[in-house]
């Protein structure tokens, strides 16, 4: 193996592998700081993520990533609808904030 391909693999390794999921969640513990959290999704979106939901549980709040928009800010929400990437799905946050 070429030192090019070596350096190539380790740096694969140390970041996201080269395809992305549509969709994420990620949930907020109480000791979680969300200013990494947000980066995360952001680099999801940024590498062809179409839906990520940012899930405060501590502070029953709801941020809503989608490719080439604004973030949604939901403050208590008591449910998430999939749109048109997970279609039919409902996510019932009483269960999640409980």
């Amino acid at each position: 193996m070429r030192p090019q391909q070596r350096n190539s693999r380790k740096t694969q390794k140390d970041s996201f592998p080269p395809l992305c999921p549509d969709f994420v969640i990620e949930l907020r513990s109480k000791s979680d700081n969300m200013e990494p959290l947000r980066r995360k999704i952001q680099e999801y979106i940024d590498n062809g993520l179409h839906l990520g939901w940012l899930i405060d549980t501590k502070n029953k709040k709801v941020e809503i990533y989608r490719a080439n928009q604004p973030v949604e800010l939901l403050d208590n929400p008591t449910s998430l609808s999939g749109d048109d990437v997970l279609p039919g799905f409902v996510l019932d946050l009483q269960v999640v904030f409980s």
